[in-house]
């Protein structure tokens, strides 16, 4: 791994960190609302208990550590551990240093959710974590074959419930809507938000389609070779990925040259390569 890449990753983790305890300080504690993960849980125990956010923060995460040591990649735990000290860090610095917006707790809960879930999302690109239940999650993945999503939908649900026996249900409400969003960011974050599209066309025009794409869309078209189910006929498959901003030139391309052509376009999260994000090192 080269020491660029290093570094990229470690200030991504900073500066993710440091959005995730601006967000906790000046909109999700103010107004007595949850986010998710291990964060909700500290921050269940600081309403009713007292307690500072970032001292259970440590403390929830010291028996997850020592479990994850033996279980998770190293990489990632190392990662994961500088994560959590940097938000613990962060959350005591920024707690008065910066003013407390006034606003509507809806507002508070839509935006601190935006803000919360955009930090771990940076933590996440960054190859890493703010331990708890995202090591948690890894673990049950490798050892008991659980779904990643669903380890930290269960969770997050744990503390909803949780939230439901201390505090009125109109500010769990509220809270419900802050980690939606914050998972909606996160998602956001961590995948990109220029989001391509696969595109597959089967045509007897298949020569001149990949043509009009490669000279007037300037994208690359690999050949397939296909062969009909039904009737056993050879067909070359087109395949190819533009950017969102193109795939009505290419529908129009596709429709001009043969309009009864067969095309196929999916999503695709994340592309890298030529004319697309540079592949990571």
């Amino acid at each position: 791994m080269s020491v660029r890449r290093t570094a990229m990753d470690i200030s991504i983790i900073i500066a993710g960190c440091f959005l995730v305890a601006t967000s906790l300080n000046t909109l999700i504690i103010p107004h007595k609302l949850l986010t998710g993960g291990v964060a909700g849980l500290a921050l269940v125990v600081h309403y009713t208990l007292h307690i500072a956010v970032f001292i259970s923060i440590i403390l929830i995460n010291l028996p997850v550590f020592w479990w994850g040591s033996r279980a998770v990649n190293r990489l990632f735990l190392i990662y994961s551990l500088l994560g959590t000290i940097t938000l613990t860090v962060f959350l005591p610095l920024t707690r008065d240093l910066l003013p407390v917006p006034e606003m509507d707790i809806l507002l508070a809960a839509i935006s601190g959710g935006a803000l919360t879930g955009a930090g771990f999302g940076l933590v996440f690109r960054g190859r890493g974590s703010t331990g708890g239940v995202d090591i948690i999650a890894m673990i049950l993945h490798r050892n008991h074959n659980l779904g990643v999503g669903e380890v930290l939908f269960l969770s997050n649900f744990f503390i909803i419930m949780l939230s439901l026996s201390f505090f009125p249900l109109q500010l769990t409400l509220y809270s419900i809507i802050s980690i939606f969003v914050s998972g909606r960011v996160t998602d956001a974050v961590i995948v990109g938000m220029n989001t391509s599209k696969a595109v597959i066309i089967i045509s007897k025009q298949a020569e001149e389609l990949a043509n009009r794409i490669m000279y007037d869309l300037h994208r690359g078209v690999t050949f397939l070779n296909g062969e009909g189910a039904y009737t056993h006929e050879s067909k070359m498959v087109i395949n190819c990925v533009v950017n969102r901003f193109e795939i009505a030139r290419l529908k129009a391309i596709v429709s001009g040259v043969d309009d009864k052509a067969f095309m196929y376009i999916s999503d695709a999260s994340e592309v890298l390569g030529e004319g697309f994000s540079k592949a990571k090192e």
